[in-house]
């Protein structure tokens, strides 16, 4: 008896699944008809000119970067020696998983503008960009392997700073 009314219910939602897929109505090719609009505007005798605006590319996706696909990047600045070295290292977290380039910028004070890619960064990976003895800024970008790119820090270094 419960044989049978296994068999009795898997084709009643066999033939409820085909069915499904017969239920869509036919579309045929759609027209759209425009009615124009009267306008009652008055003549005016100023010249009006339209300048494009211009709308800058920033190449990442502005904001903070989601809370699943977020890393731990440290970045450090040789203070000691005459030796101005930034190491940015790479520390996990919750996103490594998901990244696929880390990107170091570093804009240096003397108008150089440095930038070293890490593919697929493991933990304690690092990039090492010479600096200056000046202020430099140091930005950290990461790319998901969804193709979105991340800035994920921004910070300006000074070489030594006297307090």
């Amino acid at each position: 008896m419960k044989a049978l009314a296994v068999i009795v219910i898997c084709a009643f939602v066999g033939l409820m699944v085909l069915g499904a897929g017969c239920t869509q109505p036919a579309t045929g090719p759609s027209t759209q008809a425009t009615t124009p609009v009267p306008t009652t505007a008055e003549p005016t005798t100023q010249q009006t000119v339209a300048t494009p605006e211009v709308t800058p590319t920033l190449g990442y996706i502005a904001g903070s970067i989601p809370t699943q696909y977020e890393v731990i990047v440290e970045v450090d600045r040789n203070r000691v020696a005459t030796n101005p070295l930034i190491t940015a290292t790479f520390r996990g977290g919750k996103g490594i998983n998901f990244i696929s380039t880390m990107e170091v910028v570093v804009s240096r004070s003397d108008g150089q503008v440095i930038s070293k890619i890490q593919e697929k960064p493991q933990v304690n990976s690092k990039v090492e960009i010479m600096g200056t003895q000046g202020t430099d800024r140091v930005e950290i970008f990461v790319t998901l392997v969804n193709g979105d790119r991340y800035r994920i820090k921004d910070e300006s270094l000074a070489f030594r700073s006297y307090s």
